[in-house]
């Protein structure tokens, strides 16, 4: 009856709301049925009563799509990060209607980073009063240079798009060497996450924040107690932390990286990042939400990122008073030690060390000390 009604009055809905009317019509049905509440590439999970994590289960690759999470309040409710594009933003809003009716009233993006923005959209259409929180940063960088970045970056999409398709095929790396299990796993997860990320129309605008954040803002009503905390720069110049203090939870965003940091070399601060974590561990949240990969209850990857950060600003640091090149620096500083602990033996965790932390963490302090 429900989809029967739903289909009466398509034709007045936005596309966006009718993709997310039929996905909670073809999951209504799934949990009546007895199927488990969870939809492919995440799953959520009730951390508190009222808070709900949506945590992504691809494989470590090259391509990531955003962990995010919804706390329920008494007649609203606010969600962390969208994905990024509308059909994976639209399923995960329609998980959160299973276990809940309520409005959102919130949605916080950590960051600007289109993993975590491009669905904003999609609650935008389905909550036309939802108020969108996001660092004071992003007000610059989303119609500017996150622009240009996009304009940069999607056209190359369809090449790289096909050489993930052609390892598939011939069972080669791009170095001609057989595809081991691990790597062949990350590949296919690396070309869907991309599909995903090239139905993002050329024309598309991101959405900037209706509550610009620099240092804190406090969300307290409905029974709800939030913080949004700027703690420094890390990732980007832009994150947020969404603490519930008395939850003893934190959502950190792409400042807590895994299985290794995420380091950009423009858009990163490597010479924050040790002090930003710090505060981030004073916060004391028994569980942790990063921005990708597991729910954290432990310390462990926050405090070998603050050795990592220290180590890079230490080493860097000293290989510029020396008045070499950033070349030359390239050359002597050495983190294989670190890269044996973030990789742990994985070959596909080792490589994504070389792409996201050994070149591009000396280059953004080196550049920005």
């Amino acid at each position: 009856m429900l989809c029967a009604v739903e289909s009466q009055i398509g034709e007045r809905m936005t596309r966006t709301n009718i993709l997310v009317r039929s996905l909670i019509c073809a999951m209504a049905l799934m949990a009546i049925a007895g199927v488990t509440r969870a939809a492919p590439g995440f799953s959520v999970t009730k951390l508190r009563d009222n808070v709900f994590t949506v945590m992504r289960t691809d494989p470590p690759g090259l391509a990531v799509e955003s962990n995010s999470g919804f706390i329920e309040c008494a007649d609203y409710v606010i969600v962390v990060d969208a994905q990024s594009n509308d059909a994976t933003t639209s399923q995960v809003l329609a998980q959160l209607r299973l276990y809940t009716n309520k409005p959102v009233r919130y949605l916080v993006n950590t960051h600007w980073h289109d993993d975590h923005i491009v669905g904003t959209r999609v609650y935008k259409d389905a909550f036309p009063n939802m108020k969108v929180i996001g660092s004071a940063a992003s007000v610059d960088h989303l119609p500017n240079s996150g622009k240009k970045n996009r304009e940069q970056f999607h056209p190359a999409i369809p090449d790289v798009l096909a050489s993930f398709r052609k390892s598939l095929e011939t069972g080669k790396t791009g170095a001609d060497k057989p595809l081991s299990d691990e790597q062949r796993r990350s590949l296919e997860s690396d070309l869907n996450l991309g599909e995903g990320n090239a139905t993002v129309p050329d024309d598309f605008v991101a959405i900037l924040p209706d509550i610009a954040v620099h240092d804190k803002y406090s969300i307290r009503e409905g029974g709800c107690a939030v913080d949004v905390l700027g703690l420094g720069n890390a990732h980007t110049t832009g994150d947020l932390v969404v603490h519930l203090p008395m939850q003893g939870v934190a959502f950190v965003g792409d400042i807590v990286g895994w299985p290794v940091p995420l380091v950009d070399a423009e858009q990163s601060r490597v010479r924050d990042w040790s002090a930003t974590l710090k505060r981030v561990r004073g916060l004391e949240a028994i569980a942790v939400v990063p921005g990708h990969g597991p729910l954290m209850r432990d310390n462990v990857q926050i405090d070998r990122t603050v050795e990592l950060m220290t180590a890079i600003t230490q080493r860097v640091g000293a290989e510029r008073a020396k008045g070499g090149s950033l070349e030359d620096a390239r050359k002597h500083i050495d983190l294989s030690a670190f890269r044996a602990q973030f990789a742990n033996d994985s070959e596909v965790n080792g490589a994504l060390f070389d792409a996201y932390v050994a070149g591009p963490a000396v280059t953004n302090f080196w550049n920005y000390p």
